[in-house]
């Protein structure tokens, strides 16, 4: 299964992804891969640190380049980003399928990637495996990343508008129905087992 969350920046995708991460384990799910957990400073976003979600470390991943510029970077409009951040990412998604998680999350599928570069490679190895992935795209680059993956099929399972001020409980509420819509499809394939 492949999962997309869509929204433009600042609609509350990772806030999305941690409700829904957090619902998933409760159901007994193991969820590995990559959040970009953001960084503030006085109320203002400076950028993002990459968190790996099978062992909770950190590392720097973005910041306005304005504020800060990484040896070895690439720059994507405001944002300079760490190559040793990418390199970071890319191993926590690794590891995770690796680890067989029930759940890959890769946040987020961005210019970057769709050039070719960042978490490309550790995306194209997510989208290939047998592992569930859950993938957080701007809602103006979902169509460019469907283009590049044409084999697969993915479904939106969160659409968010501009500031939603319901993240918690919409997420909340989409992890309660794949589990449903899981269960049912377990039962299907014992039945047509037996």
């Amino acid at each position: 299964m492949r999962l997309l969350v869509v929204g433009e920046p600042g609609s509350g995708k990772t806030s999305w992804c941690r409700e829904y991460i957090d619902g998933r384990r409760k159901c007994g799910c193991i969820v590995g891969g990559v959040l970009a957990s953001p960084i503030e400073k006085q109320g203002q976003r400076i950028g993002f640190n990459a968190t790996d979600l099978l062992t909770g470390k950190q590392a720097p991943f973005a910041r306005l380049s304005r504020l800060r510029r990484f040896k070895g970077s690439e720059v994507v409009g405001d944002y300079t980003i760490s190559r040793r951040g990418i390199s970071f990412a890319c191993g926590a998604i690794e590891r995770a399928i690796e680890s067989s998680c029930d759940w890959v999350v890769i946040d987020e599928v961005g210019p970057l990637e769709l050039g070719g570069k960042g978490l490309m490679p550790a995306v194209e190895l997510a989208l290939a495996s047998r592992v569930n992935v859950l993938a957080v795209v701007r809602t103006s680059l979902k169509e460019a990343l469907q283009r590049r993956f044409p084999q697969y099929e993915f479904v939106v399972i969160a659409d968010l508008p501009e500031s939603p001020s319901d993240v918690c409980e919409l997420a909340d509420r989409r992890s309660c129905e794949l589990t449903t819509w899981e269960s049912h499809r377990e039962d299907r394939r014992a039945q047509k087992r037996n």
